[in-house]
């Protein structure tokens, strides 16, 4: 057990370690929010999101993760937390699969999007800065094994007090009674022993806790520090997203079955040409983060120099691990701020989106100097 603590602009905020699968250091830095509800933010190294990062570390934290639950009882139901963790909830889904060849893996996210399909349920993350979340029923074709799964398992990059992940499995359980065990997978897991018992008690399952890294924090905030202003985030109420998104993982899919989309092979070349041997940064577009990441290890495993990262709804302030931001409104037209952070200006940056129509419509490639491609083949047809 080893303790340290972490300055930040809002405070400072002192780590208790229990349990290292990877060093501290290497997965997580410090910053402020710009959001008075939580002043501070654990930044992932090793997540995608605000840091770049090697697509083959990405890999190798969801390989870590899915090993402590691909031989759960199945079927089992993984839902990745919108929007940070949609890539690390699809991974660790994918590759429970691949370690197991079992096919009883349903993955399915949580979305800020609004679809004309049928919600299972929605549910509010209080402390966020866009606290709506939605979780639509999966196609017909998963609806026997949505009905029949037994093992549930939440994926979050991290995990401080549980609330919200609970709020999330008690919708679950509603919907599904028959689940019998739950499984809270995280890349820090922060709960106390006494806020496990709690949370058990509250399901009134068994409930696991697979995670990387193992410990308890404390914040103490600076009182001098003056409350930031929680960007305006007003999405008009009957906006709609059916006509920009196809990315599979909001309408459920049986983990496994990822092939790299036909789209981005017939743009190699012009990637090829483009960058010639300048490094790369893959950015992922905020919900929609899987199969850029996916590209941006194939890209690896070819030999080239590529990181990945994403762009994000949430607003950091510049400082501590923040080096650079960059901000700019959404791609789906909602009018709803968004972020990129510590963009390697040495890279070439080529932006990933889900859907044909918002390569127009959105102009972050050419305010980078930079590519964009959509590649994700719809959902429908899939």
């Amino acid at each position: 057990m080893r303790s340290l603590t972490i300055p930040i602009q809002a405070g400072r905020l002192t780590m208790t370690i229990r349990r290292e699968e990877l060093a501290l250091e290497d997965c997580l830095a410090c910053a402020t929010r710009q959001n008075p509800r939580r002043l501070y933010l654990f930044v992932s190294k090793v997540l995608g999101k605000h840091w770049p990062v090697r697509p083959s570390m990405m890999r190798d934290v969801h390989r870590r993760l899915a090993e402590k639950m691909a031989h759960l009882p199945g079927p089992i139901l993984v839902i990745g937390m919108a929007e940070t963790a949609t890539a690390l909830g699809r991974g660790v889904a994918e590759e429970a699969a691949l370690q197991t060849g079992r096919d009883d893996i349903l993955y399915l996210q949580t979305t800020r999007c609004r679809l004309s399909r049928p919600l299972a349920f929605d549910f509010d993350e209080r402390h966020s800065h866009a606290p709506d979340h939605r979780v639509y029923l999966p196609d017909a074709a998963l609806q026997p094994l949505f009905r029949a799964v037994r093992t549930l398992v939440l994926v979050d990059d991290e995990i401080s007090t549980g609330r919200t992940l609970a709020e999330l499995a008690r919708a679950c359980l509603r919907l599904n009674p028959g689940i019998e065990q739950i499984a809270l997978a995280c890349i820090t897991h922060w709960l106390s022993v006494a806020q496990q018992q709690e949370l058990t008690a509250l399901l009134e399952r068994p409930l696991l806790f697979p995670a990387l890294i193992e410990g308890s924090f404390r914040f103490e905030p600076d009182p001098q520090f003056p409350s930031p202003v929680l960007p305006s985030a007003l999405m008009h109420p009957n906006s709609n997203h059916d006509d920009r998104v196809t990315d599979p993982a909001r309408a459920g899919l049986i983990a496994g079955r990822w092939s790299l989309p036909m789209g981005f092979r017939s743009q190699r070349e012009r990637v090829r040409a483009r960058g010639d041997d300048q490094p790369l940064a893959i950015i992922g577009t905020g919900e929609y983060a899987y199969t850029p990441f996916r590209i941006a290890l194939a890209l690896e495993e070819e030999g080239c120099d590529v990181c990945y990262q994403s762009t994000t709804r949430s607003p950091i302030l510049v400082g501590d691990a923040i080096v650079r931001r960059r901000e700019f409104l959404d791609h789906y037209g909602d009018g709803v701020p968004n972020y990129l952070y510590n963009l390697d200006p040495q890279r070439l940056p080529m932006v990933i989106y889900e859907h044909p129509a918002l390569l127009a419509a959105h102009s972050l490639a050419d305010e980078l100097g930079g590519l964009a491609l959509a590649v994700e083949e719809s959902c429908r047809a899939s």
